[in-house]
């Protein structure tokens, strides 16, 4: 779906369940942001669909095609298996943090 021009996409397989925890952020980002509560949900089902989606764990937030976390580009193994950790001002997280969202909505 798309935000007037902003597509976001929540990524996540079928091992790591903390997705829930970061769509929930995810909208609570976007209400705050004031814009319009539309993403799609994407599952990642093989090691061809994690290509696909530059996927190296789970969950993933993509904002008009590129990943919301600045280490992201780095990533040269795509796979469907595992859990993803996000560094943010220097604190590990399993899903991405409110303020990281809202940094990259702001961008997008």
């Amino acid at each position: 779906m798309l935000l007037g021009k902003m597509k976001i996409l929540l990524i996540h397989n079928k091992d790591c369940h903390i997705w829930q925890t970061a769509e929930k952020v995810l909208k609570e980002a976007i209400k705050e942001a004031k814009l319009p509560e539309e993403y799609k949900v994407v599952v990642v089902e093989n090691d061809e669909d994690a290509k696909e989606y530059r996927f190296f764990g789970s969950p993933q937030i993509i904002i008009d095609g590129i990943d919301i976390d600045p280490s992201a580009e780095k990533a040269t193994q795509f796979q469907a298996e595992g859990c993803r950790i996000y560094l943010w001002q220097g604190k590990m997280y399993e899903y991405p943090p409110k303020e990281m969202i809202l940094e990259a909505l702001s961008h997008g």
